[in-house]
Parts: structure tokens; C-alpha cells; sequence
């Protein structure tokens, strides 16, 4: 993940063409590795703490009304925290992570009156359900057009803007600004 975000620094496609390309990125992306690996490491880190302990949450409710919202918390961090996560997401979106698994903790040791989780739940659903007919997965194929790749972390910032609105979000994030975001340019 460090590498190829050097090297997307340099090549936002990736794709380095001649020799001198490699050699040029090489250095440059060596000259910051050990820096960027640390830091890469650092949130990784705090990734897996915070992982734990949305897990820990799932894991220690028991309430029945709450099994619709669990399965979907549950949905929720498999699609975060998976074999290959670190690659597949990317440095830049790592330092997010952290938060949107905050805020599953969040919405389980501090849930809200049921039917407004069942609604704002719902607004994740639907959106969720416009990303996948627009060929979106959770997590995204290494393939996945860039548009979709934005998409899928703002429905992220989706979630924690409804269960966890104490944690903030990066951007300003509704179900309309996806379904706009998702349409045809």
C-alpha cells in the first residue's frame, strides 16, 4: 500500500512505461518508504484496535431488537476489515477507517430509539442498493472505476453521518448526493 501510493504519486494510473520511468520512481518512492511505512503502519494499528472493538460490541449485544442493526454493523465491518484490506483500500482512505469503526461501536453501545435506526438504516440500504446496480461491490474490485471507488466511501461517510454523528464526516454526505453522484456524467 505505501509503495503503490508512491508510485500514484508520481503516476496517478500506476503504470510506469519505460525503464527510466522505473528507475526515477524507484528512487523517489524509496527515498520516502520507511517514513511512509511507519505511518502506514501507525493506522493500520489503530485500524485493528478499533476493529476489535466493534467486534467486541457486536459480539456483547444480546438484545433481539437489535438483530436487523447488528447484521447490518456486522455487513458493515466485514466490508472495512478483510485479507487485503490494507492494499485494497489504500493509504489515502486508511486514516478513515479508524472512524467509520468508531462509529459501529458507536451505534451498538450507544444505539438510538429503534425506528429512527431502522430508518436512517434504510437510507444506507437504498443507497447501498444504487452503488451495486451502478456495478459497485464491498468491498471494490481492484477494477472498480474511480467514480464508484468515491461512492463507496461516501457511503461511509453516510453511515457515520447518521449513527455516529458526534464522530464527523470528511465531506458533506446525504442519500441524494449519492444518487446524484452515481448518475451519468
Amino acid at each position: 500500500a505505501a509503495v503503490d501510493a508512491g508510485v500514484r504519486m508520481r503516476r496517478p494510473d500506476g503504470i510506469l512505461w519505460t525503464r527510466g520511468e522505473f528507475e526515477a520512481t524507484r528512487l523517489e518512492v524509496s527515498a520516502g518508504l520507511v517514513e511512509s511505512l511507519i505511518s502506514t503502519v501507525a493506522t493500520v494499528s489503530t485500524i485493528l484496535g478499533a476493529a476489535r472493538d466493534a467486534d467486541r460490541a457486536l459480539r456483547g449485544a444480546t438484545s433481539m431488537v437489535l438483530v436487523a442493526s447488528l447484521a447490518d454493523a456486522r455487513e458493515q465491518l466485514s466490508g472495512l476489515v478483510f485479507p487485503g484490506f490494507i492494499s485494497s483500500t489504500g493509504t489515502a482512505q486508511l486514516r478513515h477507517l479508524p472512524r467509520y469503526l468508531r462509529g459501529i461501536t458507536s451505534r451498538i453501545e450507544l444505539p438510538t430509539e429503534l425506528a429512527r435506526d431502522r430508518a436512517w438504516q434504510l437510507q444506507v440500504q437504498e443507497a447501498t442498493a444504487l452503488y451495486r446496480a451502478a456495478g459497485g461491490r464491498i468491498p471494490p474490485a481492484p477494477s472498480t472505476p474511480e467514480k464508484l471507488v468515491r461512492v463507496r466511501w461516501m457511503l461511509e461517510e453516510l453511515r457515520v453521518s447518521l449513527f455516529a454523528q458526534a464522530l464527523g464526516t470528511a465531506e458533506t454526505v446525504s442519500a441524494q448526493r449519492i444518487a446524484k453522484a452515481l448518475q451519468p456524467s
